[in-house]
């Protein structure tokens, strides 16, 4: 009974040496999961893409009135793109009405302040990605004047 406890106490150990943790992601991202935010005034998507092809929709909680405004930012950096791929990021009202679209073709910094009155009330973002290789960052804020 004692070589038992041994051999179990010698198995166990090999088993947890051979253990790993998880990757150290030093930007707190994970490839292909985005990371997103839904506040009343706030909206948030970060990507880390490696050949990500996935179609999300997020509804948005943004509080907003028509004397608002939105804030909106998006930065694309490090693409790595073929003439096939195809991803593209909407902003949708509550009609149904595309207010913003950009395709993700290349590394883009933008940044956009927009009257609600003008715009719309934004409902939806959706990203539709079709082998996405990059970072992306996209925020709405609402701004009260």
């Amino acid at each position: 009974m004692n070589s038992d406890i041994k051999i179990m106490a010698l198995s166990v150990s090999m088993i947890l040496s051979g253990c790993v943790g998880p990757p150290d992601h030093s930007d707190g991202l994970l490839e292909n999961v985005p990371a997103v935010v839904i506040e009343s005034d706030y909206f948030s998507l970060s990507v880390l893409g490696d050949k990500y092809t996935e179609k999300n929709e997020w509804e948005l909680a943004l509080d907003v009135t028509t004397l608002d405004q939105i804030l909106t930012t998006m930065v694309i950096k490090d693409l790595a793109i073929n003439s096939s791929d195809s991803s593209y990021i909407f902003l949708v009202d509550e009609q149904g009405d595309t207010i913003f679209n950009v395709g993700l073709f290349s590394d883009v910094i933008f940044t956009s302040q927009d009257s609600i009155s003008v715009v719309g009330i934004p409902k939806k973002v959706i990203l539709d990605t079709d082998n996405f290789s990059g970072r992306l960052q996209y925020q709405i804020i609402k701004i009260s004047l």
